[in-house]
């Protein structure tokens, strides 16, 4: 999938920086060094993606959500329970992750709008893509790594498994499964997972909500590519509202005000 390398930011929405509590305890770096670090990035929200933008060294990079391919909810610390409190995102494994932590100001509506972005901005591209022919590569993790406990903004998720989407079907794990065997995908799991299920009420597959990256945008394509496969949908007279509406549902209170099961 090929992302335009022209896109610029767009009008500035909203700037994050540290938090009054962090620039306090800034001040006892000594005994968190961690902060020191973290603190000196700022993460501005645009029409078009984020600038994140760190003091030392000076530098200043801009990462349109088109090209936000890994986006990983997570809980920080050694949370095991309750809503996803981080978020961390890049446009490609080779590159470093860029976290969204509770010392952002207002992180939790800016994990929102990140979220948001990427479905509104790269999910007509992924889409067309894959109506296109292309096979679109999205990672999971094991559930032992999602557990692990990790230090605050330490950005260490273990070893990545590919899941190869494409308009037949899914692969993963060399388990090929087919759109045509695919009767619905349902969020609701009692872990807090997501679900494919055939015609028969029979689970194919499975994962959790937070151990899949990009988990919303593979929800919407997915479920785009069942409703045409169960309706002989195209591109053509497929409602243009299909992304839309998930990113309204989303900002609404999505994945980042979800509560996942007990674990």
């Amino acid at each position: 999938m090929l992302v335009p390398t022209d896109i610029v930011p767009g009008r500035l929405l909203s700037r994050h920086g540290r938090t009054r509590i962090h620039r306090l305890l800034q001040a006892v770096n000594m005994l968190f060094p961690w902060i020191s670090i973290r603190s000196n990035t700022v993460l501005d929200l645009h029409q078009h993606g984020v600038v994140v933008r760190r003091a030392t060294p000076p530098k200043s990079s801009f990462v349109p959500f088109m090209a936000m391919a890994d986006l990983h909810l997570y809980r920080s610390g050694s949370r095991l329970f309750g809503p996803a409190d981080a978020l961390a995102f890049r446009c490609s494994p080779d590159d470093a992750w860029i976290d969204v932590l509770d010392d952002h100001g207002d992180a939790f509506h800016l994990r929102g709008e990140i979220i948001g972005g990427q479905l509104r901005e790269r999910g007509p591209l992924a889409l067309r893509s894959l109506e296109a022919g292309e096979v679109l590569t999205f990672h999971s993790i094991a559930d032992a790594d999602r557990l692990a406990a990790r230090a605050p903004g330490a950005i260490a998720f273990g070893r990545t498994t590919a899941l190869r989407l494409s308009r037949t079907g899914v692969d993963v794990d060399g388990q090929c499964i087919a759109i045509a065997d695919i009767a619905k995908l349902d969020e609701g799991g009692p872990d807090g997972s997501l679900r494919l299920f055939d015609a028969y009420g029979h689970m194919l597959w499975s994962v959790h909500t937070l151990s899949l990256f990009s988990a919303d945008l593979f929800v919407v394509l997915m479920r785009t590519m069942i409703e045409a496969q169960q309706y002989g949908l195209t591109h053509k007279n497929r409602p243009p509202e299909v992304l839309t509406r998930a990113a309204d549902a989303d900002e609404a209170g999505g994945v980042t005000g979800r509560e996942d099961g007990e674990s």
